[in-house]
């Protein structure tokens, strides 16, 4: 079932518009990127396709997808250090400098499916990006802040993050 919006100028179910939310966010706290450009390059790179739950897209995970859309396919972006190298690649520049940063999680005030087919698990991000998110109707529902962490980049914070909520060791394939 298509799940309207007014973010993505592609077409999404509910499941791919969260999808496309977490390579957003991948986006905005990996790169030096702001949110409207974004949400330029996704909606550039799919503005002819609709995603569907169990695409093909999903083969990928958001990190791959914002590596992709910021790097560029010819960049060989997955290929690092001496790899590189041997290509004869330059090195990829510009993630963002590592910066003390304040990361927040933010959670469903109701997880039940009950109250609104509209609930996904937790969004997590740089503070100063939820209120921006929430404008860009990309947080449907009621959510609270349940945890923070000061972490020198969005890598480091995310294995924090692994460790508080019990998920286990936090590593990334690329």
């Amino acid at each position: 079932m298509i799940f309207e919006n007014n973010v993505w100028i592609f077409k999404t179910d509910y499941p791919s518009f969260l999808y496309c939310r977490d390579i957003l966010i991948d986006l905005i706290s990996r790169f030096p990127l702001n949110q409207q450009e974004a949400l330029k390059l996704i909606n550039t790179r799919w503005a002819l396709i609709e995603i569907n739950e169990g695409d093909i897209t999903y083969h990928e995970l958001p990190k791959f997808w914002s590596s992709d859309m910021y790097w560029g396919r010819d960049s060989l972006w997955w290929k690092q250090g001496k790899e590189r190298k041997n290509y004869n690649l330059p090195e990829l520049k510009p993630y963002r400098p590592d910066n003390e940063t304040k990361y927040e999680l933010w959670e469903p005030l109701n997880s039940s499916l009950n109250d609104s087919d509209y609930i996904d698990d937790y969004v997590f991000v740089d503070y100063g990006e939820i209120n921006e998110l929430i404008d860009n109707q990309l947080i449907i529902g009621q959510y609270y802040k349940t945890w923070e962490v000061t972490s020198k980049n969005y890598r480091e914070a995310l294995k924090l993050l692994h460790e508080y909520k019990g998920w286990g060791k936090y590593f990334e394939l690329y």
